[in-house]
């Protein structure tokens, strides 16, 4: 088997002298012979004193799985048709190797394999076992980009353009750290407290693309309030009574007619006896539940949002540790779970569900 390395890299290579009969011979073998030739002469290195026009690859680095999974096979097989299209269109291609080898994934995939857990052995010994992990995997995943004729700048890390980099290289760090220091002093960056997801073990916000929804059992349950000014009880439906506590506001749709002589008037919240003001917003849907709506500081986005456009200031009674805080009151130190069925049972000895 024999290729030409200019025509190779202008995106034509050809089998030459070859038997159909030998293609029945054909073994992992000769695969990584020929990929390992592809590693040693880099055919597709990039020129930096050519005249070409220059078609830059921008390619996201992937997290380190071994073996990679269908979206970066497919993702990257893409990539590798415009690249190999655009050489053999007369232009110079940048197409780098990058691998990600920082965030949630290793550090999940590492406390899985040694069977440790950060906050027991300390940060500095959990890197080594991060490092450890990343050792192991990096040459497998690398492999499995090459087994699939990947036609990257170059499969050599190193300072030139094209070689493969790494986002944990001291390089690497440093051009990021730098973008941000020019960003902030920009004033595109600012510092701000904000609601995000939050993971009570690993203790780290979590990306809203890193959560996987579930559609779960649960119970909605209808709770009485009762109205300050006239003494009448209201009911509200909610799924997520351990947030009474944390109620900013009831509310009802404008259109719904039945709640209109509410509008003004103070709801006092059942068990917390706190004085919450009523009124018409859209956001309540008049078909679900009773049609009157408690919005509560982080019961879901929609919360999150009203809380925001009302200028509420929001009451966090849920803690890192994942357990009810000191703003749940006769909740502290209960779980999300346990809470909601404290709260109920409690609800239910006063006859208010």
């Amino acid at each position: 088997m024999f290729w030409n390395q200019q025509s190779f890299k202008e995106g034509r290579f050809w089998l030459d002298m070859i038997k159909f009969s030998a293609l029945k011979n054909w073994d992992v073998g000769i695969e990584s012979e020929i990929t390992g030739s592809w590693k040693k002469t880099e055919p597709f290195n990039f020129d930096s004193k050519s005249k070409k026009k220059i078609y830059s690859i921008d390619t996201p680095p992937p997290y380190i799985n071994v073996p990679i999974h269908m979206g970066h096979a497919v993702t990257y097989c893409f990539m590798d048709m415009f690249a190999r299209y655009k050489r053999m269109k007369g232009f110079e291609v940048i197409f780098p190797l990058g691998l990600d080898k920082n965030g949630l994934p290793i550090e999940m995939a590492a406390e899985k394999k040694f069977n440790i857990n950060l906050f027991e052995i300390g940060r500095e010994k959990f890197i080594e076992y991060c490092e450890k992990l990343l050792k192991q995997t990096t040459v497998e995943s690398v492999a499995s980009f090459a087994k699939l004729g990947i036609s990257f700048t170059s499969y050599k890390e190193g300072d030139g353009i094209g070689k493969v980099y790494n986002t944990d290289s001291p390089e690497y760090r440093a051009l990021t750290q730098s973008t941000f220091i020019e960003l902030y002093k920009k004033g595109l960056i600012y510092e701000d407290a904000r609601i995000n997801n939050w993971d009570p073990k690993l203790q780290t916000t979590i990306a809203d693309s890193e959560i996987e929804y579930k559609n779960l059992p649960s119970l909605f349950v209808h709770v009485k309030w009762k109205v300050k000014e006239t003494g009448e009880d209201i009911v509200i439906a909610t799924t997520r009574p351990e947030l009474i506590c944390t109620c900013g506001m009831v509310i009802f749709h404008p259109g719904d007619t039945r709640f209109k002589n509410l509008d003004g008037k103070t709801a006092i919240s059942p068990i917390f006896e706190k004085e919450i003001k009523i009124k018409a917003h859209p956001m309540a849907d008049p078909e679900k539940g009773s049609g009157i709506v408690m919005m509560c500081s982080v019961g879901d986005l929609s919360d999150i949002q009203f809380f925001r456009e009302q200028n509420l200031t929001p009451v966090i009674a849920i803690g890192k540790d994942g357990r009810m805080n000191e703003n749940a009151g006769i909740l502290k130190g209960l779980k999300v779970k346990e809470a909601r069925e404290k709260i109920i049972e409690m609800l239910k000895k006063k006859g208010l569900v």
